[in-house]
């Protein structure tokens, strides 16, 4: 029997591996996932930094470098060089597999089918390290497998998902290192990968100090397979940014506000109801009651997804949408296991207090509401059709290049990273210039022969129409991916027709807006 159970475990593993590379995409589209492949990129050619692609007739020193940097950079001090600014575990990941697999888009997607599989396999294994049976175990990795946020970021070419492996890993680690101490140097290690890949990841110290609290052979061991990563990540960051302490997103202090918080915690109610059913509530009450008596798997639990939770309660961009819930996937195995580590308080109490006697009614209910509720949204959000819409922004690209002649001028936003990747054209930044910057450098490019264009993405255009009225003209469309010419003479009427205040430094946060 049990030899079965573990040929049907991996034979769904092989399975849910096999809808992930069917939808897994690697594509260089906006500016996290055209950050990481440039990146990816940049590490494959022995660099961390790349020059200032600055259009021809162009100098680098004339205009703002902002305006010639795409999307997932920023420019040095100096205005000369590209500073990626996400951080570079994920890149890492990406061109160790690229450099395997022939290409950073290949790699990128492997990234996330492998990280999705080891994702299922450790929060299984992890769930019977904590005396959850083979059952519940199972029923734990299933409700993560189906759920939106984690098949989002399993196919998405995103930090999210492999984020959340890195996490379970180190946990999972930790918890063997108390019967092996030398297990805790590969808690160290993922744990260190974790933090390289998504910074944020370092909140899951309080549970990895609990777990080794009264071991300190596997602390010494942690510390130890931790240092040369976390070692290598300060010095990238001190190298690329200033400081080993500093990363690309710079100073997101402006990003947490405590009116933030409550809108927020609705958030997370409405969309972990609506995941996993209103009857979550009760496996969670058991959770807290388990805390309350000190049940030391159930404060393991607590204590990893507690600071996930508390600290995104206090961020801007956390209760936009449903898919901003990635930034607290990497504890969501730690809420599910909980939910499911209190099934058997709850029979005990419908059995013993309600004087039920199918007491298994209750979980049972979870359970099946909980993988339905998935399913529903799974379909509803066309969370699997999402990421083969991103095939629009390499397709989109080609088709600007073959559209717009070589000696032309073009201006993208949107699409700056994917041009980066995808092209070795040079970009100006549409979103970011002001009026006066934009009548300088149409009048540059009539002096230069060079016919202006506007590479728009379908969200862009409304607004960019509204700012500049009568300054482009349709020249033809590929998909969502809109191609503008510059009207004649636009540079002398510029001036008149646009008033637009001098941009902010750009943020390096996500874009707020719906998809």
């Amino acid at each position: 029997m049990r030899k079965t159970l573990g040929i049907l475990g991996l034979a769904a593993l092989f399975g849910y591996g096999a809808l992930l590379a069917n939808h897994a995409q690697g594509v260089a589209s906006g500016a996290d996932n055209s950050g990481y492949m440039n990146l990816a990129r940049l590490f494959l050619a022995g660099k961390i930094r790349d020059e200032l692609r600055v259009p021809e007739g162009f100098s680098a020193g004339q205009l703002r470098p902002w305006l010639f940097t795409p999307l997932g950079f920023q420019p040095d001090a100096a205005g000369k060089s590209l500073v990626p600014v996400y951080p570079p575990g994920l890149p890492l990941q990406q061109a160790v597999w690229a450099w395997f697999l022939g290409s950073v888009e290949k790699g990128a997607a492997a990234v996330n089918v492998f990280c999705g599989v080891l994702f299922l396999w450790l929060c299984y294994r992890l769930a019977r390290l904590l005396a959850l049976s083979r059952t519940a175990a199972g029923i734990a990795a299933l409700i993560l497998a189906v759920n939106p946020v984690s098949l989002r970021f399993f196919t998405w070419n995103m930090s999210d998902g492999p984020a959340a492996t890195w996490a379970v890993a180190a946990v999972y680690f930790a918890l063997r290192a108390q019967k092996k101490p030398s297990f805790a140097a590969l808690g160290g290690f993922f744990f260190a990968l974790g933090v390289a890949t998504r910074p944020t990841n370092a909140l899951l110290l309080p549970a990895i100090v609990y777990a080794l609290w009264r071991w300190p052979k596997a602390q010494k061991a942690f510390v130890l397979g931790a240092a040369p990563l976390l070692a290598a990540f300060f010095w990238y960051n001190h190298v690329q940014y200033g400081a080993f302490w500093r990363t690309g997103y710079g100073s997101m202090a402006r990003e947490f506000k405590l009116r933030y918080f409550l809108p927020t915690v609705r958030h997370y109610g409405l969309w972990l109801a609506r995941f996993f059913s209103p009857l979550v509530l009760l496996p969670f009450l058991s959770h807290l009651l388990a805390i309350r008596r000190r049940e030391t798997r159930h404060l393991l639990l607590a204590l990893w997804w507690v600071p996930f939770f508390g600290f995104y309660a206090f961020y801007k961009y956390t209760n936009d949408t449903w898919w901003y819930l990635r930034f607290v996937l990497p504890a969501f195995p730690a809420l599910i296991l909980a939910a499911v580590a209190s099934f058997p308080e709850l029979t005990r109490f419908v059995r013993e207090r309600l004087r039920l006697h199918r007491a298994l009614v209750l979980p049972t209910l979870f359970v099946l509401l909980a993988l339905g509720a998935n399913l529903f949204w799974l379909n509803k959000l066309r969370v699997l059709a999402l990421t083969k819409d991103e095939a629009i922004y390499r397709e989109g690209v080609q088709w600007v290049c073959r559209e717009a002649p070589e000696k032309s001028l073009l201006f993208a936003g949107q699409l700056s990273g994917a041009f980066y990747f995808y092209s070795s054209r040079a970009i100006v930044r549409h979103d970011l210039i002001t009026s006066r910057e934009l009548s300088e450098v149409l009048g540059q490019s009539d002096l230069l022969g060079l016919p202006p264009f506007m590479a728009l993405f379908n969200d862009e255009v409304q607004t960019f129409v509204r700012r500049n009225p009568g300054l482009v003209e349709p020249s033809g469309n590929f998909g969502r991916v809109y191609l503008f010419r510059v009207r004649q003479g636009a540079a002398e009427a510029v001036g008149k027709s646009v008033s637009s205040p001098p941009p902010r430094r750009p943020s390096v946060v996500p874009d707020a807006k719906k998809p």
